[in-house]
């Protein structure tokens, strides 16, 4: 089974529209809608935003429904080069508000032990390139950040980049989804579609203008993914 995770409704409705369910199940306020998508089973879940929904997802995910991988998807703001419309492919997540640097060494962005940075798994981010190249769609591979906050000025993740190059999009989910999915030893991958460029002066209206639509788009990453997905397994 694959775990599909999106924060809004606009994230996830496209895979709702062509989901065979099954059934639902409720747990904590996560409704968990399991069924199937081009012949492969899947559990698919609106987290709601922020890092605590996306953790509290990641681990019923893990724990109840034991998924062998993670799809995070959905929307988020980009940063330069990355453009609206673009879809972000990342090769790893890093959190932009942590930090415990004025008691410990650790920098900016590190928690304890846990790494800065968590990769998405290889096989997998191989996998997902080739299909955006079978979609034809405009894509970048870099890093994405992770906050509570939506970002609408690049000093919200100065100092995490100074320790993570590449930062292309910044949004409020996906490193908890990765750290959960990295402690659980379950491989995923991320990919968010540029909804709004931080600091530019259209970005608000631009979010609430464009965002379904960008999640329509990486909405058929995911069906095509899933195709892919079956036929190597």
């Amino acid at each position: 089974m694959i775990g599909i995770i999106g924060a809004l409704d606009i994230e996830l409705n496209h895979l709702f529209e062509h989901m065979v369910i099954s059934h639902t199940e409720l747990i904590a306020d996560k409704t968990f809608y399991i069924g199937h998508i081009k012949d492969q089973e899947v559990v698919v879940v609106k987290s709601d935003i922020g890092k605590v929904n996306a953790t509290i997802t990641a681990t019923i995910l893990s724990l109840k429904y034991k998924v062998k991988l993670m799809i995070n998807t959905g929307v988020a703001g980009g940063v330069h080069p990355a453009n609206v419309g673009d879809i972000i492919l990342a090769e790893g997540l890093a959190y932009f508000d942590a930090s415990t640097s004025a008691i410990d060494d650790n920098p900016h962005g590190k928690l304890g032990e846990d790494p800065i940075i968590v990769e998405t798994d290889p096989f997998y981010f191989n996998q997902a390139k080739n299909v955006f190249e079978r979609l034809g769609y405009q894509y970048l591979i870099g890093n994405i950040v992770t906050g509570d906050k939506f970002v609408t000025k690049l000093r919200s993740i100065e100092k995490i980049s100074k320790r993570v190059n590449n930062i292309l999009a910044c949004e409020m989910e996906g490193m908890a989804i990765a750290m959960t999915a990295f402690k659980f030893n379950i491989p995923f991958i991320s990919l968010r579609g540029i909804s709004d460029v931080i600091e530019d002066p259209t970005q608000t209206t631009s979010f609430l203008k464009v965002s379904k639509e960008v999640a329509r788009k990486t909405s058929l990453f995911v069906f095509e993914f899933l195709e892919v997905f079956n036929a190597s397994n």
